[in-house]
């Protein structure tokens, strides 16, 4: 039996396997297990095996879990002796953005992930991380919902101060906050700041690029870039594999982002395939609990070989 775990944010998946059929596939909300909101406590990590504690088995089985938060070596290692210790079967952790490249059939690829927060994640030859942004929404996470709504609104305040008349941009931010003005849009953003609030307006700003408003056009394409320069940041600092696997609600969902991402990769010399994945990223959890099973002693796509794709 294997089980994989796909800890977001909001939402937790969990896939288990026996003998290449499906036991249970179940999602819930992530506060559902995680009462404390700390994932390597004891109440979180006896929360966390209770989603498929019922099934026959269960306790010997190889799980691999890929988890939002795990964003430091100490993080990782940390929730790894937490599962350990608890589990009596093989586990692994990593941050979830390392489940896309084995979602997507791929043992090396550099993974963007793109959603409620952005990150881009790569693993040297010797299997370690190599990761470039992920600092959270307010500083960072270029291309993620909020961040984006963040970008949007600066440049309306820039906007402002240039005396230039507001566009589709300001008019669907305006009203999408219920104010008169740009005062009025800060207050709503930063008087409560709650990264809900301000990624349910992201779509605001695809809409206004597309109805013309170059201020929403040019923070979509900035943002694009940033991603871009992340990717180049993790392949010159080592990252193998030439494929690129981008998951996340924004970046999935949003051609326009997508399309821009690809292209300022080729404007920076990058030569990555670049794939959107199609597929749950609880596959990858799954891939990585397989060969768990399969190897005893392995470690799951550590350390690297040249790409290639898995049959």
């Amino acid at each position: 039996m294997i089980v994989g775990i796909d800890i977001g944010g909001t939402k937790t998946h969990v896939r288990a396997e026996s003998d290449g059929a499906t036991l249970l596939d179940r999602s819930v909300p992530t506060a559902e297990w995680q009462a404390d909101g700390k994932l390597d406590s004891p109440a979180s990590v006896q929360g966390l095996l209770a989603l498929f504690g019922g099934l026959p088995g269960s306790a010997e089985a190889a799980l691999a879990v890929g988890a939002h938060g795990l964003d430091s070596e100490a993080q990782t290692l940390a929730f790894q002796s937490a599962l350990a210790e608890a589990h009596r079967g093989r586990t692994w952790t990593v941050n979830d953005v390392e489940l896309l490249g084995p979602a997507a059939g791929f043992d090396d690829a550099i993974a963007v992930i793109a959603g409620t927060g952005s990150k881009v994640v790569g693993r040297l030859a010797d299997g370690s991380p190599v990761t470039a942004g992920g600092y959270g929404y307010i500083l960072n996470d270029p291309g993620s919902a909020p961040a984006l709504v963040r970008d949007a609104v600066r440049s309306l305040f820039d906007a402002v101060d240039e005396r230039e008349q507001p566009d589709q941009l300001a008019d669907a931010l305006f009203a999408h906050f219920g104010v008169d003005d740009v005062v009025g849009l800060s207050n709503a953003l930063t008087v409560h700041p709650r990264i809900t609030r301000w990624g349910a307006a992201a779509p605001l700003v695809f809409a206004a690029a597309d109805a013309g408003s170059r201020r929403a056009a040019r923070v979509i394409d900035d943002a694009a870039d940033e991603l871009a320069r992340s990717v180049q940041l993790v392949h010159r600092h080592g990252a193998v594999g030439r494929h690129v696997v981008c998951a996340g609600g924004v970046i999935t969902n949003q051609p326009r982002l997508f399309q821009a991402f690809h292209e300022r990769l080729r404007t920076r010399g990058l030569g990555h395939v670049v794939h959107l994945l199609t597929a749950a990223p609880v596959e990858g959890a799954l891939a990585m609990a397989r060969r768990l099973s399969a190897q005893p002693g392995a470690v799951p796509f550590a350390p690297s070989t040249p790409s290639r794709r898995k049959s």
